[in-house]
């Protein structure tokens, strides 16, 4: 599946402004409390199990973490509205539609939109608010001055 161009040139502002953002050891990091979950499959409660029958064969091989990650996704699906749970759906879809490159990719930005300050955040959250408020053509040529920039600062 191809990116759309908005999402290519969100993406590549992200990048710009993510130059600047702090080290990781600069950021206090607020993790999701920690959720018990059992090494057994078995052990799980009877909703779950059902829920999560096409991770039984595999569970005795996932890590504490991949079990717990996923024990806490389900938790969030299972408070989710339908209405969230079909905008999820089709954000996975576009996930899983990606090349390996894109959500590698992503994956970086997205570890990066983490680092960033509250204050960061709220720049860049700003930017693209102002960017989808321009008109197609405005777009069109701030992203060809945003593409020329980058050649010449690669040496292109």
């Amino acid at each position: 599946m191809m990116m759309r161009p908005l999402a290519i040139l969100v993406l590549s502002l992200s990048a710009a402004l993510l130059g600047s953002a702090p080290r990781a050891d600069e950021v206090s990091t607020n993790a999701p409390a920690t959720v018990s979950v059992p090494a057994e499959f078995d052990a799980l409660p009877d909703a779950q199990q059902k829920q999560l029958k096409k991770f039984a064969g595999q569970w005795p091989q996932l890590t504490d973490s991949q079990r717990q990650h996923i024990v806490q996704g389900l938790e969030r699906w299972n408070q989710m509205t339908p209405e969230q749970k079909q905008r999820a759906g089709k954000q996975f879809k576009r996930w899983r539609d990606l090349s390996p490159e894109q959500r590698k990719h992503l994956r970086k930005m997205h570890k990066r939109w983490q680092q960033l300050t509250p204050e960061q955040k709220k720049q860049l959250r700003e930017q693209v608010k102002r960017f989808r408020e321009l008109s197609p053509e405005q777009r069109q040529l701030l992203k060809q001055r945003f593409d020329l920039q980058r050649k010449l600062r690669r040496g292109g």
